[in-house]
């Protein structure tokens, strides 16, 4: 288990051997924060036949078809796009009648906001009335996108997030590169996030060490700002997160100086701008020409 989840999975682990658990659990927090391990290790826990106040004993017959992904009474329901109603029907059949094992059944739906209305519509009763040992376990890096129903029937954990502190020791023991902190920062309480980022960076032909001075070259005239931009414009996604935080860092610097103006309108001006990058055909480096421009005009506003 991650350190940042341990306490909290130890308490639910003590919950489950006090018969305590709730049926339905709903695990939230921020993508790249370790959901899906905390949820699969949660669901070892719950069905194996010797679990103690050590945890899983990974011997026993459940532990050994977990292991092997061919539990008949482990379920999970997953998809790229929304889940769909058939697809939260077929997981319920699979819920009802005896467990195959004599033991508990478990249900693991992965980013249940993308259910449909129908799906968490068909998933209410047997989250409301489940058959006896039985757990569903929801993730959800978007719990607003849930229906109030599916809220109600749900015992709510916010997964803890780890300090930036943490998030840097624990990626630099799976990263054996340096890390720039200023690109940490952007994941900070999202270690996993973070350690996939660094990973991708070394197949990227454009790295955060690349868009600082590019950006540094931009707005202090060194370099044109179309040429900045037509660099930037197979990455245009992902520049413009990455300007969102340049431009935080930079307006909580302009606060004490009261020159706070420029910067909300830069802000504002990148929200459009990550709103207009979704269509299709527009003229990327045209967009990010404008926003070189007004995040120019702000720096020289100080």
């Amino acid at each position: 288990m991650y350190p940042w989840l341990t306490d909290c999975f130890n308490q639910l682990h003590g919950r489950l051997m006090a018969n305590k658990l709730h049926h339905g659990l709903l695990l939230q927090g921020p993508q790249g924060l370790g959901k899906t391990a905390f949820a699969e290790q949660l669901a070892q826990l719950i069905l194996c036949s010797h679990v103690t106040h050590l945890g899983m004993c990974g011997q026993c017959q459940s532990c050994v078809l977990l292991a092997s992904g061919t539990h008949p009474d482990f379920h999970q329901v997953l998809s790229d796009k929304q889940i769909g109603v058939d697809a939260i029907r077929d997981a319920i059949k699979k819920l009802t009648g005896s467990s195959q094992l004599s033991g508990a059944k478990v249900l693991l739906i992965h980013q249940a906001d993308s259910m449909t209305e129908s799906s968490a519509n068909a998933l209410l009763k047997t989250l409301e009335e489940p058959a006896p040992n039985t757990y569903l376990l929801l993730t959800t890096s978007k719990p607003e996108r849930l229906l109030p129903t599916i809220h109600s029937r749900c015992e709510k954990l916010s997964l803890p997030l780890p300090s930036f502190e943490i998030t840097l020791n624990w990626v630099s023991s799976q990263y054996p590169e340096p890390i720039d902190q200023d690109f940490a920062k952007l994941f900070a309480t999202r270690p996993l996030a973070l350690l996939a980022e660094l990973n991708q960076q070394q197949d990227d032909s454009l790295t955060f060490s690349d868009f600082k001075h590019d950006l540094e070259q931009a707005i202090t005239g060194h370099k044109s700002l179309s040429v900045v931009a037509n660099a930037w414009q197979a990455h245009t996604d992902k520049v413009l997160v990455w300007l969102q935080f340049w431009v935080k860092e930079q307006a909580l610097g302009a606060i004490e100086h009261r020159a706070i103006d420029s910067w909300l309108t830069l802000s504002q001006q990148l929200i459009l701008a990550t709103q207009k990058a979704q269509n299709p055909g527009l003229n990327k480096v045209l967009l990010l020409s404008q926003i070189l421009t007004f995040a120019a005009q702000a720096s020289h506003s100080k």
